[in-house]
């Protein structure tokens, strides 16, 4: 297929939700990903090193949060023109790359957004209300995502704006079980909160 691309870019595209650019023309070009799980820097990192052909650096600092900078112009700027990112945020649309892809590259995508940006219960065991959720300060970027797992034969939420962003969850139990199972989380902790949900729906006490 023409314009196809590898599902680890489809996840970082997906990943950079999370992302922040500095752009100062002929003085610095740096993107960077702050978090608390540096498992998931790595992975990112691994997937720009393979991708992109950079690793970037992984600092830690003294809040907790850890760090992944990409810094030099060619590399940030190739970075930009496949993200289509725009600062801020709330103006930043689906990227037209992933738009033309197969469903399961957009699936990669959707999986990248959700470790970047997606929202389920801290502690899933004794969580009140299970749900997982997705949200954006932009609207068109939720819509995209809402129709492709629509697509796939879940049943989402209606898009509401909630807390200045636009979200929508999945509240069904099948739809929660069938998330674990078939897309999940490579983001460790994500991961980790995914299975006791799905424990907890499967084998409630």
């Amino acid at each position: 297929m023409e314009n196809s691309i590898h599902p680890e870019i489809a996840y970082l595209l997906g990943a950079l939700r999370d992302a922040t650019a500095d752009i100062r023309k002929a003085k610095n070009y740096e993107i960077k990903i702050s978090q608390k799980e540096m498992d998931w820097l790595v992975l990112l990192q691994k997937f720009f090193e393979t991708h992109f052909g950079i690793r970037g650096n992984i600092t830690k600092h003294v809040n907790g949060a850890v760090i992944l900078r990409l810094n030099g112009k060619d590399v940030v700027n190739s970075v930009l023109e496949i993200s289509e990112m725009k600062i801020p945020q709330e103006f930043w649309e689906t990227p037209k790359i992933i738009k033309i892809q197969p469903l399961e590259i957009q699936i990669s995508y959707l999986r990248g957004f959700f470790d970047a940006e997606g929202g389920l219960p801290k502690n899933p065991g004794n969580a009140e209300q299970l749900y997982l959720s997705f949200s954006q300060k932009n609207k068109e970027a939720v819509r995209f995502l809402r129709k492709l797992l629509i697509k796939k034969g879940y049943k989402p939420t209606n898009i509401t704006f909630c807390g200045k962003v636009w979200e929508f969850r999945l509240a069904r139990k099948k739809d929660m079980i069938f998330f674990c199972d078939k897309i999940g989380s490579w983001h460790k902790d994500k991961k980790r909160r995914l299975e006791m949900l799905r424990n907890r729906i499967v084998f409630p006490e």
